[in-house]
C-alpha cells in the first residue's frame, strides 16, 4: 500500500510541485489550500505525513497544529515556512510539529527533475552509526537512490568527515560510543549550519530526538529504519534548500 502524504499550502505552485514530486515517487498525495479542508482530509485519510504551511488565510498553521493534535493524530507533521523566526518555530514544536522545511524553493531544480533524480543527484550523504548492519542497509539504499554515501562509525569520525567531505546531509545515530549524536549534531551545525541532519533513534528515545530537533536536526527516524520515510526526508531536504 502506498504511503499517504498531505500537502497543505495556499500557494498553488507549491502544491503542484510537491504533488508531482511525491506522486512520481509512488506516494498517494492529497493537497489542500487551507487548514479547514486539510483537517477533514486528516480525519478521513489519516496520512502518514503532513506538510503544513504556517502562513495561510483564516486558520494559520499553528492553530491547525493544535486542532489536528487534539484529534489524536499521531503521525508526522512537517511545517513549511518561508521565515526564520525562532519564536514561531518554538511555538510550532510545542504544538506538535516534528520538523521544518524551508520554502526557499529552487524551482528550476524541481522543474528539471526527471524520474525523481535532479541536479542534486550524487550529492554526498554521511552515515554516522556504529552498527555495521545499519551502515550497510543505509549505504545500499543511498546508492540505489543516486546519492554518494560516506561512512563514519562514531561522532569524532563524523566530524572529521564533515570537515573533509562537506556532505549535504548526515544520517546521525543518537547513541554512539564516545561523542553521542546530540553533541555531534551541535558541532556539525557549528561547522556548517546548512548541512541537513536526520537523527537515527531507537524505540523509547523519542524524547531525546525531540531535543535534537530543538538543536537544529532536520528530522528523526526510528529504528528499524523506515526507508520510505527516509527517502521522503532526503527528497524534501534536497529540494527545499
Amino acid at each position: 500500500m502506498s504511503k499517504k502524504i498531505l500537502i497543505v499550502d495556499d500557494e498553488l505552485q507549491i502544491r503542484e510541485l510537491l504533488y508531482d514530486l511525491f506522486s512520481h515517487k509512488g506516494y498517494k498525495v492529497f493537497t489542500s489550500p487551507n487548514a479547514e479542508e486539510a483537517i477533514e482530509i486528516i480525519r478521513k485519510e489519516n496520512p502518514d505525513t503532513v506538510l503544513l504551511d504556517l502562513k495561510m488565510p483564516n486558520t494559520d498553521g499553528i492553530e491547525a497544529l493544535k486542532r489536528v493534535r487534539k484529534l489524536g493524530f499521531k503521525n508526522k507533521i512537517l511545517v513549511l515556512t518561508g521565515i526564520e523566526d525562532e519564536e514561531i518555530k518554538k511555538a510550532a514544536l510545542l504544538n506538535g510539529a516534528n520538523g521544518f522545511l524551508s520554502k526557499q524553493l529552487d524551482l528550476k531544480v524541481i522543474l528539471k527533475a526527471e524520474g525523481g533524480v535532479s541536479e542534486k543527484a550524487g550529492q554526498k550523504v554521511l552515515i554516522a552509526d556504529d552498527d555495521p548492519g545499519i551502515q550497510a542497509l543505509l549505504r545500499d539504499f543511498l546508492i540505489k537512490k543516486g546519492f554518494s554515501p560516506i561512512i563514519a562509525k562514531n561522532g569524532e569520525e563524523a566530524l572529521e568527515k564533515v570537515n573533509k567531505e562537506s556532505p549535504a546531509m548526515v544520517l546521525l545515530d543518537i547513541k554512539m560510543p564516545g561523542m553521542d549524536g546530540l553533541m555531534a549534531l551541535k558541532k556539525i551545525k557549528e561547522i556548517n549550519q546548512s548541512i541537513g541532519v536526520i537523527m537515527i533513534t531507537g524505540v523509547g528515545e523519542e524524547h531525546i530526538a525531540q531535543e535534537t530537533m530543538n538543536a537544529g536536526a532536520f528530522d528523526y527516524i526510528v529504528k528499524p529504519v523506515n526507508l520510505d520515510y527516509l527517502e521522503m526526508c532526503l527528497l524534501t531536504k534536497s529540494f527545499f534548500d
